[in-house]
């Protein structure tokens, strides 16, 4: 996806928070600097996500940590945990397990913080239910199943800490599915996505049959940096399940494909260009 006008001030927003939690003091230093990066490396065509990874690079190597929102994700992972029972009550009561189990997924979606929505993960407490009974729009989930019943290896996505959590119910109907499914995180922390260590947290190791990491710092995933294991791991599959905006961003301009996008459209240049309306459930399949 293209990095557009008004993916500069949600960028930007995003790293004066992030500079709020390590070292208020840095705010002029870090956000000139991202800013002057900003207008240095914004070409027409430029990808969000390529663009996003290079200004968060710059703002980690100034504020001097390896990932700013690590109390942030703990907590997140925490609130999670403590919604994954009704999760679960929600997807076994379900006359449709698949449609309810991608709609707990995507509600965990909104943890993600300093864009303007959530500030803290407590506050999924409150909206959970309420955001699992919204119905997905796009509604792709009938191609999916179709899909998934005709696939045998799936690759899976993960976008935030927290969220993974709430992605177990939608992992475990996959596996119920007979589907061998290979997980992805981070390679190394940025912003409130998920990494190695998030999968034993979560219990998302126990599920998965491949544990991977993306091996980089990146938004989304930088196809043309991955390891040739990963690369391995996508030829095989039958489908790519990608969570979360910033995977979109990354993989719309991609020939990944077939591949089922499940996000929560928080922002409205994704939302045009995934064809959602701002603030909905998504589940969008690309062939």
């Amino acid at each position: 996806m293209e990095f557009s006008a008004e993916c500069a001030p949600c960028l930007l927003r995003r790293i004066l928070f992030q500079t709020r939690l390590v070292d208020p003091s840095k705010e002029e230093e870090v956000m000139s600097s991202c800013l002057r990066m900003v207008a240095e490396e914004w070409q027409k065509g430029i990808n969000s996500a390529a663009l996003s990874t290079k200004v968060h690079r710059l703002s980690y190597e100034l504020l001097g940590v390896a990932d700013p929102y690590a109390e942030l994700k703990a907590e997140a992972n925490r609130v999670a945990l403590s919604l994954l029972p009704r999760a679960e009550e929600l997807v076994e009561g379900s006359e449709d397990r698949l449609r309810t189990a991608c709609l707990v997924a995507i509600a965990g979606n909104v943890m993600d913080f300093g864009i303007g929505g959530f500030e803290r993960p407590d506050e999924l407490r409150h909206t959970f239910e309420s955001l699992v009974s919204q119905g997905p729009e796009p509604n792709d989930v009938e191609r999916l199943r179709e899909m998934l019943l005709g696939a045998k290896e799936v690759v899976y996505l993960f976008d935030n800490s927290g969220e993974i959590v709430l992605d177990l119910p939608l992992l475990r109907e996959l596996k119920g599915m007979g589907l061998k499914v290979t997980g992805v995180v981070k390679g190394e922390p940025i912003i409130t996505d998920a990494t190695w260590n998030d999968l034993s947290v979560s219990g998302a190791d126990k599920v998965l049959d491949v544990c991977l990491t993306t091996g980089m710092f990146a938004i989304g995933l930088d196809m043309e940096r991955a390891s040739g294991e990963l690369k391995d791991a996508f030829d095989r599959a039958d489908l790519v399940v990608a969570k979360g905006m910033a995977n979109f961003e990354a993989l719309s301009d991609t020939g990944v494909r077939p591949i089922a996008h499940l996000l929560r459209s928080k922002c409205i240049p994704v939302s045009k260009a995934i064809g959602a309306e701002k603030d909905r459930n998504v589940i969008k399949v690309f062939e």
